[in-house]
């Protein structure tokens, strides 16, 4: 098909004369450029005899191409980022403040903005959601993932300990060291099944005494995490109570 182009664009620059063109000559270069167009049509599919017809361009279907990278950011693409930035201290952002930098936004329009956010992760299943809390707005995690940043982040789930289980590790962080024993007279039970789910939960550790010329007696102590998930330095934090000080 190059060589037939080619072909064409000889023929037709042999078919224009050197100087001015006479009115015979005129006429054959007319004609020549005829049967170029007909030829020329003939190539691109159109029916013998036909040439191609000149469309001429619409201006409003010019369509200008932009580079997303330099196109402006929307304020539902603003707003989002802002969430998802949050606070360092995790205070909630305010409708007023994000709609501070962006022009053209009141705050009453962020509530929209929220709620088409929203539609959009709750449409795509995305994990995530924003909240109103505190008179502002937060994005955070569903609560159908929460034990996915539990379990991440190596949290104790305290909220689903059992009545027996935080007795038992009341009386653990209050009196330790203290021995198996010595709980269940305390509770007037047996306890070593829920002493065992304590220390898998690795909020207890059982510590055996020194050789001695003794027994050597498991004594039971709160650890680390306990210190972590309940927020104090040591157990010497915790808040003193005279039902357990009495041992």
């Amino acid at each position: 098909m190059t060589l037939l182009v080619a072909a064409l664009l000889a023929y037709h620059r042999a078919s224009m004369p050197a100087h001015d063109p006479t009115p015979a000559e005129a006429t054959a270069a007319r004609f020549s450029i005829e049967r170029l167009s007909s030829a020329f049509a003939r190539l691109m599919g159109a029916p013998a005899g036909q040439a191609a017809t000149a469309v001429p361009a619409d201006p409003a279907a010019e369509a200008i191409v932009v580079d997303e990278a330099d196109a402006p950011p929307s304020p539902q693409m603003i707003v989002e980022g802002m969430l998802f930035v949050g606070r360092p201290n995790g205070r909630p952002l305010t409708a007023r403040e994000m709609a501070e930098p962006i022009r053209g936004v009141e705050p009453a329009e962020i509530d929209e903005i929220v709620g088409r956010l929203n539609a959009t992760y709750e449409a795509s299943g995305a994990p995530w959601e924003i909240v109103a809390q505190q008179g502002g707005f937060r994005m955070q995690l569903r609560a159908s993932f929460q034990g996915v940043r539990q379990r991440l982040r190596g949290e104790a789930r305290t909220a689903k300990l059992t009545p027996a289980a935080i007795e038992v590790l009341s009386l653990v962080a209050y009196r330790q060291p203290i021995t198996a024993e010595a709980i269940n007279k305390a509770r007037g039970t047996r306890s070593h099944p829920v002493l065992a789910a304590l220390v898998r939960r690795e909020l207890v550790a059982a510590v055996r005494d020194p050789p001695t010329e003794g027994p050597r007696l498991t004594r039971y102590r709160t650890t680390e995490r306990f210190n972590r998930v309940f927020g104090i330095a040591s157990p010497a934090d915790l808040p003193r109570s005279e039902d357990l000080d009495d041992a």
